[in-house]
């Protein structure tokens, strides 16, 4: 219980410096000089941006769906004896009253 507190506190706090951080760009700062000096450059640094956000959250969905099958797997293992009783139960049919 204790742990499952200290998690929580500790994602409500990056939730909340997340929300009160200014724009970033996901750029350094030579590439965005380097890339804003024509509209086409400026084109592409708004692409650019985009890729490397795709590339700084990839890793993060790929081990959310990881956990997100074993956590499913558990769970289905530990619900596999109330699953075969509940079918036990439904071949039997209705008890007689």
């Amino acid at each position: 219980m204790k742990t499952s507190l200290r998690a929580a506190a500790v994602l409500g706090l990056a939730l909340g410096a997340s929300l009160l951080a200014g724009p970033a760009f996901a750029q350094c700062a030579m590439c965005k000089t380097a890339l804003t000096g024509s509209p086409e450059g400026r084109h592409m640094a708004g692409q650019l941006n985009l890729a490397i956000l795709m590339m700084v959250f990839s890793p993060y969905v790929i081990a959310a769906s990881v956990g997100g099958v074993l956590f499913r797997r558990q769970i289905g293992a530990w619900l596999a004896p109330w699953r075969q009783r509940l079918v036990a139960a439904l071949r039997r049919g209705p008890r007689a009253r």
